[in-house]
């Protein structure tokens, strides 16, 4: 493959948008929206909450329909279609007073929301990186999360202006949003190498490793079709991964916030450092952790990710039987670390697992069970802590990390039948 062919990295750029600026501006900054729209409507924080699950639960749908016509039709065109919706939805949302109709109006903005976020990103990265996959998608949704860090204070300043700040805040977004993913859909998204005469991303690596070896043939396999995959014993594997991933993430994260501020008394003062140290590191986790994966393979990893994250809720456990806050720093930074995984493994495992034939399909039905798990993981902390506490709800997710691991080697070692039984796909 000669380097002047291949246009990749055209591509890359263009997951890194779709990451910094619609996940950035519409995904990471919307929690910015719940005080100001229920102060100026005179919403319950609890109705509100109610949009967040809709809209999850649309958005996850949303990807199951879009993906087949990302698959089947133009993706440029219908990249471009889904951004007009989007946007659309967000300038009506202004114009909203009942909280039904900010229910209705999400929900229908999350499914055109789809397809600029997770799916095309996951969807691109795969189709163009044989080599170097699990790298190029962890520095593609590194992206949101620093679009989440540069657009919150731009977002927050719109909301601050005036009492319906958030009205001005919606419609710059869906503005910045539209024009610029507009752009990105026409000028860089290519849906796939074969389409433009090139071939996917390949180092000629000399690594002869178990890993490696292992790791590239996975990449290069064509795989099977949702309907074989979704019949095999490894999905029910995936189905632990991306369960145990939503429980994890979500179950903890949503909490620690009142956590720390519940025993640190101070008024939220050590919550907002906390955070804000996690934030940095996971950046830098969700790069770092992708390059791991593309080194040592997904297994051992998954290990390691696993170890921090026992190490993280320990320094948790630790610090609410001391009340220690430099102990909670352990979570800032070990926990952070390993949180590539609710993103970085489920894509990058899906390609290992069951080929790129049918990709995108199998990814966004799968994406439904992590919501599922999201959603649950902060419900069961709730339950978990009210009747034993913190501490043993920390223990709880320790557990759950092991059977992430576990989910995880059961899920690669489904995988490679699937392979021994369809070398050449189904």
């Amino acid at each position: 493959m000669e380097s002047k062919k291949f246009k990749g990295w055209g591509v890359l750029v263009a997951a890194c948008i779709l990451s910094f600026i619609p996940t950035g501006i519409m995904g990471n900054c919307f929690s910015l929206y719940m005080a100001p729209v229920c102060e100026d409507l005179g919403f319950s924080v609890t109705s509100w909450s109610l949009v967040n699950l809709i809209a999850s639960f649309a958005s996850a749908i949303g990807a199951m329909v879009i993906a087949g016509l990302y698959q089947k039709k133009n993706m440029k065109i219908m990249m471009v279609i889904v951004t007009v919706g989007s946007c659309a939805c967000w300038a009506v949302a202004t114009f909203c007073t009942a909280i039904w109709q900010f229910y209705l109006i999400f929900a229908l903005s999350n499914i055109f929301q789809a397809g600029l976020t997770q799916l095309p990103i996951s969807m691109l990265v795969t189709a163009w990186f044989e080599d170097k996959r699990a790298t190029m998608m962890s520095i593609a949704y590194a992206s949101g999360g620093l679009g989440g860090a540069v657009w919150s204070p731009v977002i927050s300043k719109f909301i601050a202006s005036s009492g319906t700040g958030w009205k001005t805040a919606m419609l710059f977004s869906a503005a910045v949003v539209g024009v610029v993913t507009v752009v990105t859909a026409l000028v860089l998204v290519k849906r796939s190498p074969a389409e433009y005469g090139t071939e996917p991303y390949r180092t000629g690596s000399k690594d002869d490793s178990a890993a490696a070896k292992a790791q590239a043939q996975s990449n290069a396999w064509i795989g099977v079709s949702k309907k074989v995959a979704t019949k095999s014993s490894a999905w029910f594997c995936v189905l632990g991964v991306v369960l145990c991933v939503g429980i994890l993430s979500a179950g903890v994260t949503t909490h620690v916030p009142n956590f720390v501020t519940s025993i640190a008394q101070d008024g939220g003062k050590l919550q907002g450092t906390v955070l804000s140290v996690y934030s940095i590191v996971s950046i830098f986790g969700m790069v770092g952790g992708g390059a791991l994966m593309d080194k040592m393979g997904i297994r051992k990893t998954v290990l390691v990710a696993a170890v921090l994250v026992i190490i993280g809720l320990a320094s948790l456990y630790a610090y609410s039987i001391t009340g220690n806050t430099t102990l909670v720093f352990g979570y800032s930074v070990f926990f952070a670390i390993a949180m590539f995984l609710p993103k970085v493994l489920p894509a990058v495992l899906m390609s290992t697992v069951f080929g790129t034939k049918d990709y995108a399909g199998i990814y966004a039905f799968a994406n439904l069970f992590f919501l599922i798990g999201a959603a649950f993981g902060s419900v069961l902390t709730s339950i978990i802590q009210g009747i034993a506490g913190y501490g043993i709800t920390w223990i709880f997710y320790m557990v759950v990390a092991i059977l992430l691991f576990l989910s995880v080697s059961g899920a690669i070692s489904g995988g490679a039948k699937l392979q021994d039984k369809y070398p050449q796909g189904d």
